[in-house]
């Protein structure tokens, strides 16, 4: 058995436009309607698993992230994910409601950083998967 994987960045993908807007330039969309998009939705956790950092706070003074609504199949790459975001964090980077991040340098691996619903982003932001 083989799995296929056809990127967004592969022009004939769906979400192939969608994503050259979310680059840099005035193009991009903000980064709270990339959010509330239906399967980017990251306001109040409905279903699925939800990931949060402890100890951002405590030793970077910098909000703990939070992934919410993730399959249970994916909660190990959650994980992961959080990992990497937090080393970024630790060792000086700082992630602000509105940012977006390459995570890779080979594959569209974006993500965003938005204030978490009913907070103004100082303890608490979310990441939202774009690409």
């Amino acid at each position: 058995m083989q799995v296929v994987v056809k990127p967004p960045s592969d022009p004939s993908a769906a979400g192939h436009d969608e994503l050259q807007g979310i680059g840099t330039g005035d193009d991009r969309p903000p980064m709270a309607d990339l959010a509330a998009r239906p399967w980017l939705t990251q306001g109040g956790a409905v279903r699925g698993a939800e990931l949060e950092t402890l100890g951002l706070s405590l030793y970077a003074g910098h909000p703990e992230l939070s992934l919410v609504n993730l399959p249970t199949a994916f909660i190990e790459t959650g994980v992961r994910l959080l990992k990497e975001l937090g080393t970024y964090v630790l060792a000086g980077g700082v992630l602000e409601d509105g940012d977006i991040m390459q995570m890779r340098a080979d594959l569209p691996y974006l993500v965003g950083v938005v204030a978490a619903p009913g907070t103004d982003g100082s303890d608490l932001v979310r990441v939202v998967l774009l690409a």
